[in-house]
């Protein structure tokens, strides 16, 4: 059996004395052959309104067959009981990145690495993610996107 990285999210309402069961919430569809399932680098926040948003890179959007090469950054959120999976669901993630990069383009500090400088922030409503993307004339290009979740 192959094991898939994949986020998770628990949560605890007193003060982490106790947690809930952790369940899926990267929304890489299952039917993506395993390799391409992988959700990796998970960043999470929570806006002003309640609202929990955790950004992560999947490959679901690969179509080289002799690696890894395409890879997305996306942003998953919950507006209430993000404890319970029917919460994060497929209609709120959003695809941050417009086209899949080649991750083995990125620098590699004994694995490929989209650097230190990525980060995930909010403000006030909106997450704001900043990710690294190789492209074909920087291999650890950083980027910016605001994400409107509405309310």
């Amino acid at each position: 059996t192959q094991l898939i990285d994949e986020i998770a999210f628990m949560m605890s309402t007193d003060g982490g004395r106790t947690w809930s069961t952790p369940i899926k919430i990267n929304q890489t569809p299952g039917t993506e052959p395993l390799g391409d399932r992988q959700a990796f680098i998970p960043m999470v926040r929570v806006n002003d309104d309640g609202v929990v948003a955790v950004s992560y890179y999947d490959f679901r959007n690969n179509t080289d067959t002799d690696g890894i090469a395409g890879t997305d950054q996306f942003v998953v959120h919950c507006h209430a009981s993000c404890g319970d999976p029917a919460n994060w669901t497929p209609a709120n993630e959003v695809r941050v990145t417009t086209a899949p990069f080649d991750l083995r383009e990125l620098p590699n500090a004994g694995g490929f690495f989209p650097g230190d400088y990525v980060g995930f922030g909010t403000d006030g409503e909106d997450f704001l993610p900043f990710f690294t993307q190789s492209t074909p004339t920087d291999p650890a290009n950083q980027f910016f996107s605001r994400v409107s979740v509405g309310p």
